[in-house]
């Protein structure tokens, strides 16, 4: 299999033209190899930590939701010289989908975060750049620290609940998407949940009578590559390794 053929595939499943991300994000290959593709390792942070597993692994490719170019141009040095060094030399290339996989229906992070709470009738929710990015809709009702601990459960990873009651109404955006709280608090919604936020997001759930959960942002965003891992396994027949280097936040 050809990395070229594979990247332009990714590019049609994940919308990645269309999709309005922040300006710092470059979306799709990063870094080509040499061509010949057999073995894909997923993570969700293209580090150096992950780039020598994936490398120790014999992969020939790097799926990921945090590539290693942000934020325009970039020089070739420092530990980012170092990662783009060991990719070449390991003829390793890289593909990163940034707010397009955290999006996408049925492939995506928030996709996959609200599989594991059980959200039914779900629906677009949470603005960004003039698209909803996120997904809202309801559980079976239940005291917000009981899906706090069933979000603990799933993800592996502790959550920090904020607020108290019952909650059955839901939103839920993952990675660090703290200020939509105040979205979620317009909407009338018991509870919200992403990654990470802000100080002052406390704040705003308890006075907006919101119960806010932090479920961690590595956490909330293993869904996704392993997802889209999966569908290239049944689509391409390619082999697939998740490199787990979980951060702690």
């Amino acid at each position: 299999m050809d990395i070229i053929q594979i990247a332009r595939y990714l590019d049609q499943l994940l919308d990645i033209e269309n999709i309005k991300d922040s300006p710092r994000a470059m979306n799709g290959l990063q870094v080509q190899n040499k061509g010949d593709l057999r073995k894909v390792g997923l993570a969700v942070d293209a580090c150096q930590a992950t780039i020598a597993m994936a490398i120790e692994c014999d992969c020939q490719m790097m799926f990921v939701h945090h590539g290693i170019f942000w934020g325009g141009l970039q020089p070739a040095r420092g530990s980012h010289y170092d990662k783009l060094s060991a990719m070449i030399q390991a003829n390793l290339g890289l593909y990163s989908a940034h707010l397009p996989l955290d999006m996408h229906p049925v492939l995506g992070n928030n996709r996959a975060l609200a599989d594991k709470i059980g959200l039914a009738h779900a629906e677009v929710f949470g603005e960004y750049e003039g698209q909803l990015i996120g997904l809202k809709g309801k559980v079976k009702r239940q005291p917000a620290e009981q899906l706090g601990q069933t979000l603990e459960q799933q993800l592996g990873a502790p959550v920090k609940v904020i607020g108290d009651g019952d909650v059955e109404s839901v939103g839920l955006v993952t990675g660090g998407a703290g200020e939509i709280i105040s979205q979620a608090v317009q909407a009338g919604l018991d509870c919200y949940i992403t990654g990470e936020g802000e100080h002052h997001h406390y704040h705003d759930a308890i006075e907006g009578g919101c119960v806010l959960m932090f479920a961690g942002h590595y956490a909330t965003e293993t869904g996704g590559v392993k997802a889209v891992g999966k569908h290239l396994e049944q689509q391409f027949g390619l082999q697939t390794e998740f490199l787990d280097y979980p951060t702690g936040l």
